[in-house]
């Protein structure tokens, strides 16, 4: 039989000394202790992970995080759709939503959004108030010849429209202002 060991808890409130038989029933102690403290770990819920943040895209015009599926950006209150011309010949890449109609010609005061692009031998051809593209709230997009009509025309896919002529484009058109200038036309709907 081996002698009572004694174990100083002096940690504890009254100091009071603990005897114990042996140090393999202090270990097995610490051993139960820790399989029931691992037991209520184990039995406790975890936390679900958080959830994901709803999926979004950046506004076109503002460049700020918009919802999927909501029609307007919540920062700058533009529409989520918008229409983008686009012409390799003359690097322009132009986005504009509804509201006032994207003029285009040479005229850097009628046409101030494309006139520096269309200047010199890029816009040959264009007149200098040629003529506007328009998107509406109902998604159609127009365009719009000037209506004192041009030098070279407007072309739709390679054919002419009528002088001061207004008619709706499609996604993919290619609009030609005059025979050596032209842009397609992207329209680009909302997420559904």
């Amino acid at each position: 039989m081996s002698t009572p060991r004694y174990v100083d808890k002096g940690l504890a409130d009254d100091g009071d000394l603990f005897e114990f038989d042996d140090m393999e029933e202090a270990a097995g102690e610490g051993e139960e202790r820790e399989e029931r403290e691992e037991g209520e770990r184990e039995a406790a819920p975890t936390p679900a992970p958080p959830a994901p943040p709803p999926p979004s895209h950046p506004c076109w015009s503002c460049r700020e995080p918009v919802p999927a599926g909501s029609p307007t950006c919540p920062e700058c209150l533009e529409s989520t759709r918008h229409v983008r011309l686009i012409s390799p010949e003359a690097s322009i890449d132009r986005r504009f939503g509804t509201g006032p109609p994207l003029q285009l010609g040479r005229d850097p005061v009628w046409a101030q959004a494309v006139a520096v692009e269309l200047s010199g031998d890029k816009g040959k051809g264009v007149s200098r108030r040629h003529a506007n593209v328009e998107l509406t709230p109902d998604g159609t997009v127009w365009l719009t010849e000037h209506p004192g009509g041009t030098t070279n025309g407007t072309y739709v896919n390679g054919v002419q429209i009528g002088r001061g002529a207004r008619i709706a484009l499609r996604d993919g058109d290619v609009v030609g202002l005059g025979r050596h200038f032209a842009f397609t036309v992207l329209t680009v709907e909302p997420d559904a």
